[in-house]
């Protein structure tokens, strides 16, 4: 909202910075402001201190002057602490807090600078009012390249359009690329550190909390990997930067760009997909080897089978996924070393007790028995990291380097062997040869994303086996699932269409974009379900581990439903289209 020089600032209403409050409150322009530069510094996203309940917190102004103002006697504000986030932002992060059902404190400690900038406000203040340019039009256009694909020219082509907001899955990700735009003479700023330089007009880089970026005649916005969980806050509120993204893009009508070698459903089902050549993207993946342990020819099979071993001693630097943590277990007869799959979806299935066998993504049971040879006797292939480091330096004869999350220092030059999670392949950035060791694990995981997840995996050891300047490496999925529909894609390198058959899979079982669901948890979740107002339209499921699930066609009406009860003074979590 842009003043005049001759209005007068009286009232401003402001959002107090406490998640417990969904309130907006009206305080007065202390009067020795007037006529002051301190009355410059007033704008709507300024970030204020004011006395609220005794205390003397901070917050936002979101509106300055508003009509509606009915107490006489109003408090004044204490200080303007600096610039916050620009008027479209506020009304952005109002609009995400109600879709994840959050605080918008919550959003808009995310839009706004880690460190207060006092800076004078009066060139800057204009951004709210200020729109992009007047060719710009929306629209939403996913471009599906294959992993090892040039970025660069869409990046450019984005950049264009005029200041552009561009999203990467890592902050190490933004930092190069920031460096490469300013290398060729383009305006671009970190977001966060360079907070400043979008308020003023440039091209901002960043991960997901770059969404909520206020810049200066936005123009496009591109996600580069849009499939990448990262992208998805953990924590309640679950917000997804592509949602956020999308919505920025269709209120400022501009045009938004999406790549990835998968685009996701929810994406797919938004946005033109702009496709490649079939040879393109075959050879865009590298080279996958699927690999079954159970026709090793060995006695041994199991994570080691022979031509894994053969293909670990003959590489110049080799890389092992083990996800260990945070999976369930899998399991696989004895007697025939099928996988234990569930009857009714093909996930896999997981032992609570002595007696019955539970599917991991329907609850389904059935009493412990191979479905193909009938046999009781049942071993579990999941092996520790620990242990399976042991296994391979003994085999190998060499040291072998665990990676994991919290791995401080790697040592690229002095090892050859690296063995870890998902994290290693974040640390290691070049390889020519990557082993997913039990590929089952990740494709049966917890979770209605978990082919995709584990597709993001696959992704990021294309590319570190295909680095620059380096000869073309080996990818080796190792698993028992070799009918599963992506594994015979990824043998096939026909990727693509993993995409069509889950989206259809999606539809057919209402889940997000064609539904949407929330889990809600806490010592405060009972309370909450008994006051909420179920409509036909709704399904709950549960409890289950101490959650509920409410499922629903459409969103508007699940936020009706989850709106419609008054929060409980015990702890809720409620965690809208989560990502397990």
């Amino acid at each position: 909202m842009a003043l005049t020089s001759n209005q007068e600032i009286k009232v401003v209403r402001v959002i107090p910075d406490i998640d417990a409050i969904s309130g907006e409150y009206d305080y007065a322009i202390p009067e020795e402001w007037h006529g002051t530069n301190k009355i410059e510094e007033v704008s709507i996203g300024a970030i204020v201190r004011f006395r609220f309940r005794n205390r003397l917190i901070r917050g936002w102004v979101s509106q300055i002057n508003p009509k509606d103002v009915t107490e006489k006697t109003l408090l004044p504000l204490k200080q303007v602490s600096g610039i916050g986030p620009s008027e479209e932002v506020i009304s952005l992060a109002r609009w995400s807090a109600n879709y994840w059902q959050g605080p918008v404190a919550r959003f808009l400690r995310i839009a706004s600078p880690k460190v207060m900038l006092k800076a004078r406000l009066s060139e800057d203040r204009q951004i709210a009012g200020d729109t992009p340019k007047e060719h710009t039009t929306f629209s939403s256009t996913v471009k599906r390249l294959p992993p090892t694909g040039d970025r660069w020219p869409i990046i450019l082509e984005t950049i264009s359009k005029g200041n552009a907001l561009i999203l990467v899955p890592s902050v190490y990700q933004a930092r190069l690329l920031v460096g490469r735009l300013r290398a060729v003479g383009l305006s671009a700023g970190l977001y966060g550190k360079e907070w400043m330089l979008g308020v003023r007009g440039a091209t901002i880089v960043g991960t997901r909390s770059a969404a909520f970026a206020s810049i200066k005649n936005l123009s496009a916005i591109l996600m580069l990997d849009e499939h990448d969980g990262v992208y998805q806050n953990e924590a309640a509120p679950t917000w997804h930067a592509r949602e956020v993204v999308l919505e920025r893009a269709k209120r400022l009508n501009i045009p938004v760009i999406f790549t990835s070698p998968i685009p996701t459903p929810e994406v797919r089902d938004k946005s033109v997909i702009a496709t490649i050549p079939s040879f393109e993207e075959k050879s865009g993946w590298g080279d996958i080897k699927i690999v079954d342990p159970r026709e090793d020819g060995t006695s041994r099979g199991g994570l080691w089978p022979r031509v894994t071993l053969d293909a670990l001693k003959g590489a110049q630097r080799a890389v092992v996924v083990l996800n260990r943590k945070g999976r369930s277990k899998l399991l696989a007869c004895a007697a025939c070393n099928e996988l234990v799959i569930c009857a009714e979806c093909g996930s896999g299935m997981h032992q609570p007790d002595d007696n019955q066998l539970m599917c991991q993504k329907n609850n389904h049971s059935r009493p412990v028995s191979c479905s193909f040879c009938l046999s009781t006797r049942l071993k579990n292939l999941r092996v520790g990291i620990s242990r399976a480091v042991e296994e391979l330096e003994l085999l190998l004869q060499e040291k072998v380097l665990e990676v994991q999350a919290d791995t401080k220092d790697i040592d690229l030059a002095s090892n050859r062997f690296f063995l870890g999670t998902n994290a290693v392949l974040h640390r290691v950035d070049w390889a020519d040869l990557v082993v997913f060791a039990d590929f089952d694990q990740d494709l049966f995981a917890k979770g209605y994303r978990s082919e995709e997840i584990a597709l993001t995996s696959i992704i990021r050891a294309a590319r570190i086996t295909n680095a620059v300047g380096k000869d073309t490496g080996t990818v080796h999925i190792q698993t028992r699932s070799s009918g599963n529909h992506l594994v015979e894609v990824l043998r096939k390198k026909t990727i693509s269409e993993w995409g069509s058959l889950e989206t259809d899979r999606r539809s057919l079982l209402s889940l997000p974009p064609f539904g949407s669901y929330a889990s809600i948890s806490g010592p405060g979740a009972e309370e909450f379900l008994e006051k909420l107002l179920i409509s036909e339209n709704l399904e709950v499921l549960g409890p289950s581990e101490g959650s509920w699930i409410i499922k629903s066609v459409k969103h508007e009406d699940l936020l009706l439903a989850l709106s419609s009860a008054p929060r409980p003074l015990k702890r809720l979590r409620v965690a809208i289209n989560p990502m397990s």
